[in-house]
């Protein structure tokens, strides 16, 4: 019996080219319909959603393409049925005015394959989302080397720094640095750690609701406060304790400053973003963690997260530090 690795890449294959053609036949070889047609359905709502966000823009999509790495396989000991943990870096190429841009995402995948007449079909997948990691992930990671502040460390008051703030989400957009515990809801403590590296102090230790704040000394759980590690209180403190500003437009923002998302409109926020790079329209491009992303852009049509009623927040952040 072959290994399920090469209907694994055929799978894969068949994602990259839905991105460009919204076409969705192929899958229907490798699955059984009758189970996975809202799967498949909302595989091409996301492609679509993603080529109307850059006609909006517009951007003109030109290749897609990903690599794929097989973290985990295990197969049944009759070798007929297999679990696969993948992830899959993505990268799609588009136009921008004259210019050509690059977009990229890392998105994790939990796959199972059953031995059907002779070929593998998938039974059942599901893969992270925006905010939202695999169902059974381990939420609390542990830190591997002692968090030590960056050398750059301001005091209150000081200035933040945009270009530290960027570069950072730059280098570590699609891994985890391992002075920080990794969530797997890990989109807020990405951020948190890009406002650090730009100068923001953290404040209030040892308070989880009040303070700002990570610790690793004994890397045990509540060792951080909810405003680092969840969407809806970092956007509290920024707004409250930073003196974060609400813009009406995304094109008001600069670099360094922050979106946040409320993917049902319910007026709680569930993910954020970082502003790295503008596009020739001047539209806001962001990097974020959970579903990693690098210099995607703001609107987030293709994530399987987003509703017709998301809302955003551009938090604009100030130069000067006020406290």
């Amino acid at each position: 019996m072959k290994s399920p690795i090469e209907a694994v890449q055929r799978y894969f294959d068949a994602r990259t080219d839905v991105w460009l053609s919204c076409d969705s036949t192929a899958f229907f070889d490798l699955s059984r319909p009758s189970k996975q047609e809202k799967w498949i359905a909302r595989l091409v709502r996301q492609a679509e959603r993603k080529r109307k966000a850059y006609q909006l823009q517009g951007k003109r999509l030109l290749r897609a393409h990903s690599k794929v790495n097989i973290m985990q396989l295990n197969m049944s000991d009759d070798e007929t049925s297999a679990n696969v943990v993948a992830e899959e870096q993505i990268f799609w190429t588009y136009t921008d005015a004259r210019e050509i841009g690059v977009e990229c995402r890392t998105i994790h995948h939990r796959q199972d394959w059953v031995w059907v007449e002779d070929d593998w079909r998938l039974r059942h997948a599901e893969e992270s989302s925006d905010g939202r990691a695999l169902a059974e992930e381990v939420r609390d990671a542990s830190v591997h080397t002692p968090l030590r502040l960056p050398a750059h460390h301001y005091r209150a008051g000081g200035t933040y720094d945009r270009l530290r703030a960027t570069r950072y989400a730059d280098v570590w957009w699609d891994s985890a640095n391992p002075r920080y515990p990794k969530f797997s809801d890990d989109c807020t403590n990405f951020i948190s750690q890009c406002l650090h590296a730009g100068g923001i102090p953290m404040q209030g230790e040892g308070d989880r609701i009040n303070g700002w704040w990570i610790r690793s000394t004994n890397p045990v759980s509540n060792q951080w406060s909810y405003s680092w590690t969840m969407s809806n209180a970092l956007y509290r403190f920024v707004r409250k304790s930073l003196g974060g500003e609400l813009v009406g437009r995304a094109s008001e923002l600069k670099m360094g400053d922050l979106i946040f998302y409320d993917w049902d409109g319910s007026g709680t926020y569930h993910h954020s973003t970082i502003v790295t790079e503008f596009d020739h329209n001047g539209e806001p491009l962001v990097n974020a963690h959970t579903d990693d992303s690098f210099h995607r852009p703001y609107l987030y049509y293709d994530s399987r997260a987003w509703t017709p009623s998301t809302k955003y927040a551009f938090v604009h952040l100030p130069d000067q530090l006020s406290n």
